[in-house]
C-alpha cells in the first residue's frame, strides 16, 4: 500500500535525531560504516555554522518515523564578490517506499535563492534530475595525474603548513588552512620569492584496474582546495615530488574540464562531475568544507 501523502513532512534535523540519521545513512549507503557517518557528523558539529541556516539538514518524516535524510553543509565564503553562503547538499537518501516524495527534501533545502548549492557526488542516474532542477556541471571530470613527472621551475618550494605560514597567506587561505589541518587534511604551502598559496589534499584510493571489481587499490591524494588550474599546473611538479619523497604517493586526482598543459596524466571525462546552482560561481578545485573533507572519500 502506498504511504498517505498527508502523513509526510519535511523538518530540520535536531540533535536528538543524530542516531536516526546515522542509521538511515548506513542503510542508504551500505558501503559506509556507521562509524564513517558518526565521525563525519562529529567534524561537522565542531564547525561554526552560519546564523540562520540548518545545523545538519532535513529529515523526511512519516507519522513520526524518519524515512529520508539530506545533509546541508553550509559555509560562508568571503571572496572578491563579497560575502555569501555556499551549501553542499550531501548524502541524500529516502526509503524506497517513499522515493516519490524525495524532492520534498531538496526543495525545502534550496528555498533561499541567495545561496549557491553544490552537489559534488551525484550518482549517474540522478544527474539528469539535477540538471532539470537548475544545476550545472562546473567540473566535468577528473584528471588522474602523476605530478612528480611534471617540470618545476627553480625557486619554487612546497612545505607542510604550520602556524608559522599564517602571515604569508591571504586571510581566507590562512583560515582555510588552519581549519583543514584540524580536520586531518594534508595542507601544503606553495611559495616562491613573491607568492604563497595553500593547497589542501585528502587521502584517497583508486583502483589499479578500474573495470575489475577485485582490483587492488593504489594510494592517491585528491586535491580539495588549490589555486586556479593554470596556477596549480605550474606547481604540480614540486607538489608531486614532495608527495613522492615524503609520503611515497605517485598519483593525484584533481577536478578538471580537460587535460592541463605540462601535467602528466589522464583526463577522465564524466568521472565525479561537480554541480552547482546559484548566483555565485564556484571555482574549479574548491571543495573546501564539503563532504569530501568532513566525511572523507
Amino acid at each position: 500500500m502506498a504511504p498517505r501523502p498527508g502523513a509526510l513532512r519535511c523538518r530540520p534535523i535536531e540533535e536528538t535525531d543524530l542516531d536516526t540519521v546515522v542509521g538511515l545513512l548506513a542503510a542508504g549507503f551500505p558501503e559506509r560504516t556507521q562509524a564513517y557517518w558518526r565521525d563525519g557528523l562529529a567534524r561537522h558539529v565542531a564547525r561554526g555554522v552560519p546564523d540562520g541556516v540548518p545545523r545538519y539538514g532535513y529529515l523526511l518524516d512519516h507519522d513520526g518515523v524518519a524515512v529520508g535524510v539530506l545533509l546541508t553543509l553550509y559555509t560562508r565564503i568571503a571572496d572578491a564578490t563579497g560575502s555569501h553562503l555556499r551549501c553542499n547538499l550531501s548524502s541524500w537518501y529516502v526509503d524506497p517506499k517513499f522515493r516519490a516524495a524525495a524532492t520534498l527534501l531538496d526543495g525545502r533545502a534550496m528555498q533561499d535563492k541567495s545561496v549557491t548549492y553544490l552537489n559534488i557526488s551525484a550518482s549517474v542516474h540522478t544527474r539528469a534530475i539535477h540538471e532539470a532542477r537548475g544545476f550545472r556541471a562546473f567540473v566535468r571530470g577528473q584528471l588522474l595525474a602523476m605530478p612528480s613527472l611534471s617540470r618545476s621551475q627553480r625557486g619554487r618550494r612546497v612545505e607542510l603548513f604550520s602556524e608559522g605560514h599564517a602571515g604569508i597567506l591571504s586571510p581566507r587561505e590562512r583560515g582555510l588552512a588552519l581549519d583543514h589541518a584540524g580536520y586531518g587534511s594534508l595542507v601544503l604551502v606553495c611559495r616562491d620569492a613573491t607568492t604563497a598559496r595553500a593547497v589542501v589534499l585528502q587521502p584517497h584510493r583508486i583502483k589499479a584496474v578500474p573495470r575489475w571489481p577485485a582490483s587492488p587499490t593504489l594510494a592517491c591524494y585528491q586535491i580539495v582546495f588549490a589555486p586556479e588550474p593554470d596556477t596549480l599546473a605550474a606547481w604540480l611538479g614540486a607538489i608531486g615530488r614532495y608527495l613522492l619523497l615524503r609520503h611515497g604517493v605517485l598519483f593525484v586526482m584533481l577536478d578538471a574540464n580537460g587535460p592541463l598543459p605540462g601535467v602528466v596524466g589522464r583526463y577522465l571525462h564524466g568521472r565525479e562531475p561537480r554541480y552547482a546552482r546559484g548566483p555565485h560561481p564556484v571555482p574549479i578545485g574548491d571543495l573546501s568544507y564539503t563532504e569530501r573533507v568532513l566525511f572523507g572519500a
